[in-house]
C-alpha cells in the first residue's frame, strides 16, 4: 500500500471541531480528520479555535500523519478520524514513512529482550 500525504493545509470543520487533511492511498485520495480534543490534549492546541488547531497540527504534523497511516494500513483506503483516545492509549504516534519502520524495530527489540532473559535464564542454572 503507497500512502502519502498531501502537503496542502488541512481544512478546518467547524461543526466537529476538527481539522481534515488528505492522503493520497495508491493514488486515491482519502480524507483524514484530527479532531479538535486531540490537537488540544495531545500536541499543544491553546483552544479550538480554527488558528490555534492549524498551528498545532503544522508543528506535529508528521507525527499526525504517522498516525494516520498506521490507520491508513489498518483499515485500506477508507476515510479515517484521529480522536484523543488513539493518541492516549497507541502512545502517541511516530512520524510519517517510519510507523512499519518503528514497528519492524519494536519486534527486533522484543526479541532481543527475550533472547538475553533467555540466555540469563539459562545462566543463573
Amino acid at each position: 500500500m503507497n500512502i502519502r500525504f498531501l502537503p496542502e493545509p488541512p481544512a478546518y470543520l467547524a461543526d466537529e471541531p476538527a481539522l481534515m487533511f488528505g492522503a493520497l492511498v495508491d493514488g486515491r485520495r482519502i480524507d483524514c480528520t484530527i479532531s479538535a480534543e486531540a490537537l488540544e490534549e495531545h500536541f499543544g492546541a491553546a483552544s479550538s479555535r480554527e488558528d490555534d488547531l492549524q498551528c498545532a497540527f503544522e508543528i506535529n504534523r508528521a507525527v499526525i500523519e504517522g498516525a494516520a497511516e498506521q490507520l491508513l494500513t489498518s483499515v485500506g483506503c477508507t476515510p479515517v478520524l484521529l480522536r484523543s483516545g488513539y493518541f492516549r492509549f497507541s502512545g502517541g504516534g511516530t512520524p510519517a514513512g517510519t510507523w512499519k519502520q518503528a514497528h519492524s524495530a519494536k519486534e527486533r527489540l522484543s526479541t532481543s529482550e527475550a533472547n538475553l532473559r533467555e540466555r540469563d535464564a539459562q545462566g543463573a542454572k
